[in-house]
């Protein structure tokens, strides 16, 4: 048996739980107590509750098979099993009730309770009713006596019943319906929305409502687990695992749909309902349901990628990476190639339609217009902007807004330009989307978050009021209230009036709703600096590039299930790492000094989304803010008693909010010492005073000689003292100098003094999460120094130790400041450059290249020169992770070896 919380399953069995012969569970009932019931295959039932495993019934009814459980009012347990229906007493007594009954001797498949009290039996022959001591057909006139595999109550007084014939339902009104008939139906229920599951012992998984029958395929033979949880979610049981099947907020194209490339970069809808999509291997037609590629290319190769869409008049430009715009009419075919470049063509990133007939084109050259087949560049070196146009926005006005990497502009429909330079005019870099407000406000999509420019001034919003990540790509109003923002970690949703509220000063952190790959999105990453990055379809439905496809939200369905308080759990109490066994109130004894306890929140849709806070009230001054941690742990806790509780909630995060949040609570009593009790301390009070009294009374009998003979107690007490702490700050000071040593060479290269590569691999994670923090670039150069076998062939290991200690020290002084070098293993040595991109790297190492390569190394051999080989690659998409990143490195590496060494090579 496993428990599932939602993030991982936990494995019950013989070999982690003695006494528990849970190896074939053939059904599950929960308790209303929080209880759980198991029936086996042949040990008969089993109960946990709190963490405790307890093994029912007498020794005899601890050997049954067990097919079906239901709890009776009074606290008897109805048990199927085989071909008996028996009843377990609270004291553990079993009784065939079946026989008595006068119940066919058949298997017995499901129980259920009717609502005057009667119990309901699935069987091989049909359904029966018992009552009274006795058993009767039942539904016999309008289910028939087929086999009845499951019983299952409507939700509205009807029932449901899944026979080898389909499934029968009848409501409360007598009305009779008729589903899959001929077909084996294992296990059947009716959803919250009224929608009837039926598991089909074919392998499909139908779902039957107003709009008609929808089949899911099931992998594996299915099995009667089928389960509709407080989330609408469904989970259904196979030889092959759990399946869950949801309503997702979002969807996608991909490669499997007819999608020429996943890595979508751009998406734009035409006036006939047409979806175009472009991606690093060309462009796409989404037309009629069906997906068609659309050639580029006059010849066989390979279509170049496409970074940029603009419609206008049944027209379609479309901007490439290396082949210039073209204009395609709306079936997809070339009419025109724009040629930017006499010299290599420049990248295409954005374009924008005129209604009179003009092509506006951004890309690395800057800005150009196009119109007549006349290109003019609009953008030059003349005082005005050269760099790359990510962005264009026509406003009401005529002014075209322009996004660049070095902040934006504004040509004024008179010809005049206004520019705003990164940083000191706009606090943003990269500028990607602009979109006007109705109220006159322009709301800016940057690299520094969400930008609002209002009067001549600038409002951000980024994480400090809680956008999860400040790179956004793209603007869509969703006409219903809410700002939809693709980042590289999913899409925000954030409402407009929390905008307005956190100008008010009457909120501070925005709800964000976050869309991605949970959702049904084929990727959480979004692309940007392409346009357009996002598009509202005119059926509402939002369209964006990822890196794993192009994502389509349904904005009616998101945060459809949302306002829900998830339950929470504690799952595991340890102190001083042995495990105790769960209560709602836990007593830690005298000499405790860490407990650790584990909790979750039990939300199935998506767990991910779960952000938790603790407090110890009595000892903590505060919420403890523990994000996705499911963990809370402390040590030396006070005597006394305190209270752990736990709040969870799901995305979008406001703790204000209580009613979406949800709760458990644990109490805890500290013991204290036996020194510090109450009764104690009066003991000693006593023993006090005892000892004054008896104390003035042998002091009045032979007060010289005790005075004399306490003087000498006291003076050599004393300098026993002083000897006992001398040594005791001796042994202390030798303690930390080890300490130190020990740490320091766990860390460190003994023969260099620098980091060593356990070091360097912490180093670099913590660098990359702070970089993608921050929006940084960051590098990662592998150095190896070349033919240094034959430096320790010719001249010995003793020269050879000597060069790299010079190399490394080499390496401290040219790359100082914020930078990061480490001995990586051999001759090769490790170098992490935060807060530097490609090309400032690869500056930087050549010319440590050529200090090297300068460096006079007679003092080790007469006439030694030592070069080295760099590899250097930066961190960007399918390099973010440390494997990835120095693989990209290491490659980078051994070409520069395979082109002769004394090199640098970078990507």
């Amino acid at each position: 048996m496993v428990r599932f919380n939602g993030r991982h399953f936990t494995v019950f069995d013989r070999q982690n739980t003695p006494g528990a012969e849970l190896s074939g569970v053939f059904c599950i009932l929960a308790e209303a107590d929080g209880g759980v019931l198991f029936g086996t295959a042949a040990d008969g039932v089993f109960r946990y509750h709190h963490g405790r495993w307890q093994h029912l019934g007498e020794p005899a009814a601890r050997r049954l098979p067990v097919s079906a459980l239901l709890r009776d009012t009074d606290g008897g347990l109805w048990i199927a099993s085989a071909n008996r229906l028996l009843r377990m007493d609270v004291h553990g007594r079993v009784h065939d009730v079946g026989a008595d009954a006068g119940l066919p001797g058949v298997r017995i498949n499901a129980l259920a309770r009717s609502g005057d009290g009667a119990l309901l039996v699935a069987a091989d022959t049909g359904a029966y009713r018992l009552q009274g001591g006795r058993a009767l057909p039942w539904a016999a006139d309008w289910a028939g006596t087929n086999a009845v595999r499951g019983i299952a109550g409507d939700g509205a007084d009807g029932w449901l019943l899944a026979t080898d014939d389909g499934v029968y339902w009848r409501d409360a009104g007598g009305k009779v319906e008729h589903l899959q008939a001929g077909r084996r139906v294992e296990a059947v229920l009716r959803d919250a929305v009224g929608a009837i599951w039926m598991s089909l012992s074919s392998g499909d998984l139908l779902r039957h409502a107003g709009d008609g029958d929808e089949r899911l395929t099931i992998t594996g033979p299915v099995s009667p687990a089928l389960l509709a949880d407080r989330e609408g979610l469904i989970w259904s049981g196979s030889t092959d695992g759990l399946h869950r099947v949801a309503e997702v907020a979002a969807v996608g194209f991909t490669r499997k749909d007819g999608l020429g490339s996943d890595y979508v970069r751009v998406v734009l809808q035409s006036e006939d309902r047409t979806l175009w999509i472009g991606h690093a291997d060309g462009l796409d037609r989404w037309h009629q349901q069906r997906m068609h590629p659309v050639r580029l290319g006059d010849g066989g190769g390979r279509d170049p990628s496409v970074l940029a869409l603009a419609w206008r008049d049944d027209m379609l430009w479309a901007g490439t990476y290396d082949k210039g715009v073209f204009r395609l009419d709306a079936q997809g075919r070339v009419q025109e190639r724009i040629r930017l470049g006499s010299h290599g063509e420049p990248i295409v990133r954005a374009l924008l339609a005129d209604p009179d007939g003009g092509l506006w084109i951004g890309g690395t050259h800057g800005l150009s217009h196009y119109r007549n087949g006349q290109l003019q560049l609009r953008l030059d070196s003349r005082g005005q902007p050269t760099a790359v146009v990510h962005a264009l926005y026509r406003d009401g006005d005529g002014t075209l807004w322009i996004g660049t990497t070095g902040g934006m502009a504004a040509l004024r429909p008179d010809g005049t330009l206004r520019t705003w330079n990164a940083e000191d005019d706009i606090p943003a870099q990269y500028v990607f989307d602009f979109l006007r407000d109705p109220g006159g406000d322009l709301w800016i999509a940057s690299d520094r978050g969400l930008l609002r420019m209002r009067e001549g001034g600038f409002r951000v919003y980024d994480h400090r009021h809680g956008l999860p990540r400040d790179k956004l790509f793209r603007i869509i109003d969703d006409q219903a209230g809410n700002l939809w923002l693709p980042s590289n970690i999913g899409v925000f949703r954030i409402a407009r009036k929390e905008l307005d509220q956190i100008d008010a000063g009457t909120r501070r952190q925005l709800a964000v709703h976050v869309i991605d790959h949970s959702d049904g999105m084929p990727g959480s990453q979004g692309n940007g600096a392409s346009m357009p990055a996002g598009w509202r379809a005119s059926n509402g439905a939002l369209a964006f590039p990822t890196s794993a496809g192009l994502g389509l939200i349904d904005p009616r369905i998101a945060g459809r299930y949302d306002g829900k308080a998830p339950p929470v759990v504690f799952e595991s109490v340890s102190v001083d790492g042995v495990q105790q066994t769960l209560a709602d109130r836990l007593r830690l004894e005298p000499g405790a000094r860490r407990l650790a306890v584990d909790y979750t929140a039990l939300s199935f849709r998506a767990p991910d989304k779960i952000r938790y806070r603790y407090r110890l009230h009595g000892f903590d001054g505060d919420w403890v803010e523990a994000g996705a941690g499911t963990e809370a742990v402390y040590t030396n806790l006070t005597p006394g008693h305190h209270r752990l509780e736990v709040q969870a909630m799901a995305l979008p995060l406001d703790w204000s909010r209580q009613a979406e949040v949800g709760t458990a609570v644990m109490e805890l009593d500290v013991v204290p010492p036996l020194w510090k009790r109450t009764s104690s301390r009066v003991l000693a009070g006593l023993a006090l005073a005892a000892a004054v009294v008896l104390g003035f009374w042998l002091r009045t009998a032979s007060y010289r000689r005790s005075q004399r003979r306490l003087g000498r107690v006291i003076a050599a007490r004393t300098e026993e003292l002083s000897d006992k702490n001398r040594a005791l700050e001796l042994a202390g000071i030798e303690r930390d100098r080890l300490l130190q040593q020990l740490e320091h060479q766990a860390t460190h290269d003994v023969l260099t003094g620098l980091p060593n590569r356990r070091a360097a691999e912490l180093h670099l994670r913590q660098a990359l999460e702070r970089a993608g923090d921050r929006g940084e670039p960051l590098c990662v150069a592998l150095i190896d120094i070349d033919h240094f076998k034959q430096i320790n062939d010719r001249h010995g290991h003793h020269s050879g130790d000597r060069v790299l200690r010079e190399v490394a020290e080499l390496l401290r002084l040219q790359l100082d400041g914020d930078q990061f070098v480490s001995r990586h293993g051999g001759e090769e040595f490790l170098a992490v450059l935060r807060g530097v991109t490609l090309e400032q790297a690869l500056e930087r190492l050549q010319a440590l290249r050529l200090a090297l390569a300068r460096q006079r190394m007679d003092e080790i051999a007469p006439g030694l020169v030592v070069t080295a080989s760099i590899g250097v690659a930066e961190c960007g998409p399918g390099q973010e992770s440390p494997r990835t990143l120095l693989a990209a490195a290491d490659r980078q590496l051994y070409r520069a070896k395979r082109e002769g060494r004394n090199r640098v090579c970078g990507l």
